[in-house]
């Protein structure tokens, strides 16, 4: 309990969103007269049916996870997965184009009572094979490939009377891209489905912020300026108009070649963005780079260079450019205020992004200051329940949760979750999504039951969405893992944790970055349960995963590396602990700089090795590195310095300094009492070191006071059989007898 070790633990949150699932259908009495006869409007906002979407998607999505293991197209099943979800936009535009005319009475009728009714029977069907299946059965591969063609072209069918085909064409571009390993980086992290998902939701939002020029737009640009320009104005608005086309159905490397060929005729800057856009979907950042830089030396009027800039900004951070993202980012919000005032959509985009490039260097107070300028702004735009203020307080949050400001953090998460709530209902995987951040803050802050509820929360909606073997239920269970751990529930933990590690190899196959992920949480359990043999076995099995994947230098490689330096410190291996520890700073300082945290993280750790071996005076070195970046990161009050603040007392206690370690525990205590309350095990930490410094001293009354806060506060946090409860309680105890004699 003495020293504070940093291990590498992945504490992963699923980031994809989808729509919500329902709508039910209310007559308006406003009558439209159309060429088919009356129409009765239909309010598009209060729109619902019977049907379960996120039952259907979860189906669709489970047995997509089990397609490469089945004889039928997985691609199919990955598809109509995505589609299902979009089923709220496919009802909206039915709506829409009944109340515009555009649809007929017939055509209505024939999507809400023909083809649904289809879609259910289809659903249900799939859903008893996926039981089956999931059973152990084996499956009718041609029966499953029929139901799985019959449900998409329903689906289809549904989409094209509803005038949002787009959208398949959207998903199906997508998932060619996935399958031929264009987006091979984003898929080490998540399945096909979720991977479009997440890249259909991330285009939909960009379509949304930054939308690119119409055709129609261009050719009125292109309108006014026609006597100006060089080249073939005609040819260049054409080849647009081909390439536009190609980029709103997101087949990107299609869409170039026109793209290409419109900047060859025309040199417009709407020209460069589009090119540029499409290069960076590829992903092609280099060349999405020197597009968007020729765009900007090319000129043009103040909004065409606020757009370059700002996503010029964007692909440079995408590479690891933070000083050059943020330089142009700062260059479109500047133009983007001037253009159009301090509260407008652009501004809060220029603004939100700036903050996510100062998290990223780790300027938290910047990045908090500018993203709540972003919800300031959406919220005047929008109203205070709409997703996307949701969304920027959800960023809020997780900002506060680095700073250490867990109330705040907490208050901002618990909104965003009642927004999402309100707009897409208790049980939407966005919901689960919220409430698994809740569940960290509380892991945070100490109160591990209020987390646990949160954390199964998200769990039982994933499971009801996605069923019990898909991987966002793996996401969970596995927090979940890291709840029980903290908690002193060792077996707990490692049940959860195992059955997250059991359904990502299935997913995943046994050599993928997120079984590894898994591994190492596995090991760290099994590390706390004393097991060290077991412990090096998962870890290392981990690093071998990661190394093959991603190198020898990777910041994953140095958190596998980081946790087998700390097993094996405990199995006294001190020169091997300090061999892998040292790896893992060097990774570190070559991935992020000398000052980053988790630099800090590992000389902290080193620190710890050099204690155990007796070189105290390198250990004190090395601490008050950690400390000196931890507090130039985030500010004097911060738990991570009060981490380091508590390991420099203790080295201090070592080296006979016991009025010098007695003031930085104080420090730790005073930091962790005003970060956390006086109730949290961090607390309880540091007053039993402050304890065993005044012991040191000779004063047992004193030590005897603070041993027994700690051993009062972990009762209270982990019950009186908790192993690290009753080393304490042991300690307090052989203080009253000394005391007494």
């Amino acid at each position: 309990m003495a020293l504070v070790p940093t291990f590498g633990r992945a504490r992963d949150a699923c980031l994809f969103s989808v729509l919500a699932a329902s709508a039910m259908v209310a007559v308006a009495q406003k009558k439209i007269a159309c060429p088919d006869g009356e129409h009765i409007e239909i309010d598009i906002k209060q729109i619902s049916i019977q049907y379960d979407a996120s039952s259907f998607a979860g189906t669709l999505s489970s047995l997509s996870v089990l397609g490469a293991r089945l004889e039928v197209k997985p691609t199919k099943l990955q598809e109509a997965a995505v589609a299902t979800q979009q089923w709220d936009e496919f009802l909206k535009g039915l709506a829409a184009g009944y109340n515009t005319c555009a649809i007929t009475r017939q055509q209505y009728a024939d999507g809400m009572t023909r083809i649904y009714p289809r879609l259910k029977e289809d659903g249900a069907d799939l859903e008893e094979m996926r039981k089956a299946i999931a059973a152990g059965q084996k499956a009718d591969s041609k029966q499953l490939q029929q139901l799985i063609d019959s449900f998409y072209g329903n689906l289809r069918q549904f989409a094209q009377a509803s005038g949002k085909e787009i959208i398949l064409e959207r998903i199906a571009a997508l998932s060619e891209q996935i399958a031929s390993g264009k987006q091979e980086v984003l898929h080490q992290q998540k399945t096909d489905t979720d991977l479009i998902l997440a890249k259909l939701d991330e285009l939909e939002k960009t379509n949304r912020q930054a939308p690119l020029p119409t055709p129609t737009e261009v050719g009125e640009h292109i309108g006014e300026l026609r006597k100006s320009l060089p080249g073939n104005a005609d040819e260049a608005e054409t080849a647009y108009k081909k390439g536009y086309a190609l980029l709103d159905q997101y087949r990107f490397a299609e869409a170039i070649p026109y793209l290409q060929e419109a900047v060859a005729n025309v040199p417009l800057p709407d020209f460069y963005l589009a090119l540029g856009s499409a290069y960076e979907e590829l992903p092609n950042l280099n060349e999405a780079e020197r597009v968007l830089r020729e765009g900007l030396k090319v000129g043009g009027d103040e909004k065409h260079e606020a757009d370059l800039a700002n996503k010029l900004g964007q692909v440079l951070q995408a590479k690891g450019d933070l000083d050059g993202a943020l330089q142009y980012t700062q260059q479109a919000l500047k133009i983007d205020e001037k253009v159009y005032g301090p509260d407008h959509a652009n501004v809060a985009r220029d603004v939100n992004n700036i903050g996510s490039i100062l998290q990223a260097k780790s300027d938290l107070d910047g990045a908090l200051q500018y993203t709540q300028q972003a919800l300031k702004i959406d919220e005047k735009l929008y109203g205070p329940d709409h997703p996307q203020v949701a969304i920027r307080a959800n960023n809020i949050s997780t900002i506060l949760l680095d700073k250490g400001d867990l109330g705040g953090s907490l208050l901002y998460a618990q909104r965003a979750l009642k927004v999402d709530e309100k707009v897409y209902g208790p049980d939407d995987p966005t919901v689960a999504i919220i409430a698994n951040n809740i569940g960290r803050t509380l892991q945070a802050k100490g109160d591990l039951d209020g987390a646990l509820q949160y954390a199964q929360r998200a769990l039982k909606i994933q499971e009801k969405v996605y069923g019990p073997d898909h991987p966002t239920v793996a996401i969970d269970a596995n927090n979940i893992g890291t709840i029980l751990q903290d908690k002193g529930d060792l077996d707990g933990a490692l049940l959860y944790t195992q059955r997250a590690l059991k359904i990502d190899e299935k997913v995943y196959g046994p050599d993928h970055p997120t079984v590894a992920t898994i591994a190492d949480n596995i090991g760290l359990i099994l590390q706390d349960k004393g097991d060290l043999d077991g412990a090096l076995l998962y870890t290392q099995r981990a690093l071998n995963i990661d190394e093959k994947v991603y190198g020898p230098d990777h910041h994953t490689v140095a958190r596998d590396t980081n946790n087998i330096g700390l097993i094996l410190r405990d199995k006294g291996d001190l020169d091997g602990a300090l061999q892998y520890m040292q790896r893992a700073l060097k990774i570190d300082e070559k991935v992020y700089g000398p000052d980053h945290p988790q630099v800090a993280i590992h000389t902290n750790n080193i620190g710890l090795i050099l204690t155990a071996k007796g070189d105290l005076d390198g250990a004190l070195q090395c601490m008050q590195r950690a400390l000196n970046i931890d507090e130039k990161v985030y500010g004097p009050d911060h738990p991570e310095v009060a981490k380091e603040a508590n390991n420099i007392g203790m080295v201090l206690k070592a080296k006979g300094d016991l009025d010098g370690a007695l003031q930085y525990m104080q420090r730790a205590l005073n930091i962790d009492e005003k970060v956390y309350g006086p109730d949290h095990p961090s607390v309880a930490r540091d007053a039993y070191n402050i304890g065993l410094i005044l012991k040191a001293k000779g004063d047992l009354d004193g030590a005897l006071q603070y041993e027994q806060r700690a051993l009062n506060i972990d009762e209270k946090v982990y019950g009186p059989d908790n192993p690290s409860t009753k080393t304490v309680a042991a300690n307090v105890e052989a203080l009253k007898k000394a005391i007494q004699r």
